[in-house]
């Protein structure tokens, strides 16, 4: 194979690879049935709605960031938005930031959040939950 051959594969294969993840984040139902179910744990239920709509695809295995940002250390902190504005991660900040991806976008992504069909008690469990992440 010759590089530029090469190249396509790996362009081809990045592609396939961003198309699926966006497909795959943010696929809760949205009738509030995608719950981790009865742990009692809100940072375990989080964690789990956050995993089974895909968001670790873009946000790290561990949520410390990838192609989306860091979730380690989020909440409290100060976030530079793609307008040269910065505002404080605050549960009011997190919660449009997941509801309305397109609200505030991080500087520095390019690869925009995909919309979703969480509920508000998805979105509030998955607030908590980064929450419990600030300290790092």
């Amino acid at each position: 194979m010759t590089g530029s051959t090469i190249r396509r594969f790996a362009l081809g294969g990045a592609i396939t690879a961003l198309v699926a993840v966006g497909a795959s984040c943010g696929g809760g139902s949205g009738d509030g049935n995608d719950s981790a179910g009865s742990s009692g744990s809100a940072q375990a239920d989080g964690e789990q709605i956050a995993r089974s709509n895909g968001c670790a695809g873009c946000h790290g295995q561990d949520f410390g960031g990838a192609a989306g940002p860091s979730w380690i250390g989020l909440a409290g902190s100060d976030v530079e938005l793609a307008d040269g504005t910065t505002v404080v991660a605050d549960d009011d900040y997190l919660t449009r930031a997941i509801t309305d991806p397109s609200a505030d976008v991080s500087a520095g992504y390019s690869l925009k959040m995909p919309a979703n069909n969480l509920s508000a008690d998805e979105v509030a469990a998955i607030v908590e939950y980064i929450n419990t992440l600030a300290d790092g």
